[in-house]
């Protein structure tokens, strides 16, 4: 029965993606690559319990980990590799210097590596002046629906890497491919006080999905 379920799960993922997945569920199938055998949706379940959320199930420390009954080093250490897997994964396609000369390219960026994730996150995209990734920063992260930004850490994030221009960005869980009345106060706040400093404001990405994206400046929704 378990083999049935673990392949549906598996097939689903495979012809899906983790969009229509809930949090248990996508640690019922990461905890499949740690116990080979078996039931893992009663830890998958036991882990949201005590964290409350995904994101902090991989924010845990081992030891808080290996406090959950079922959970052991091995098991713990493939939890942690997940946040540090997608923040090298980002570091790749920044090494790589990869250019956004277009919301397009933006937009497919921004998706590629937050479109993806069950809680909402508000990064900066960092540019050079030939706008080539210098660094991609996820400065707040928050529960399902809400991730509160605080301006300093934009702009010191923008300072740190020297960036000619940046494009913000964040994603919607709930694949609601619009910007909401708090995105456009979020951005109509935060593109002055950046371009007060002499830092350019390009655009601010919102993903919806691993494949849907919303421009704000496409939309025209950027301030003057």
């Amino acid at each position: 029965m378990h083999t049935g379920h673990r392949q549906r799960l598996k097939n689903r993922f495979l012809n899906e993606g983790l969009g229509s997945f809930e949090d248990h569920e996508v640690l019922e199938l990461l905890l499949y690559y740690a116990i080979p055998q078996g039931d893992t949706n009663p830890l998958a379940h036991r882990l949201i319990e005590k964290f409350s959320t995904l994101n902090s199930v991989f924010n845990a420390s081992i030891q808080e980990l290996c406090t959950v009954d079922g959970v052991r080093e091995h098991t713990a250490t493939l939890i942690k590799l997940i946040p540090h897997i997608s923040q090298f994964y980002t570091s790749l396609l920044v090494r790589d210097k990869k250019t956004l000369q277009n919301s397009q390219d933006a937009g497919l960026f921004v998706c590629s590596t937050i479109g993806c994730l069950k809680n909402e996150v508000f990064g900066v995209i960092c540019l050079d002046a030939q706008r080539r990734v210098l660094a991609f920063e996820l400065l707040e992260q928050g529960t399902v629906s809400r991730a509160d930004v605080h301006p300093r850490k934009v702009i010191e994030c923008a300072l740190r890497h020297n960036a000619e221009s940046v494009i913000l960005a964040h994603n919607h869980p709930a694949a609601t491919a619009y910007a909401s009345e708090e995105d456009r106060l979020l951005t109509n706040s935060l593109c002055p006080l950046l371009e007060g400093i002499g830092i350019r404001v390009i655009d601010h990405i919102i993903a919806a999905s691993p494949e849907i994206f919303v421009s704000m400046a496409n939309s025209g929704l950027m301030p003057n």
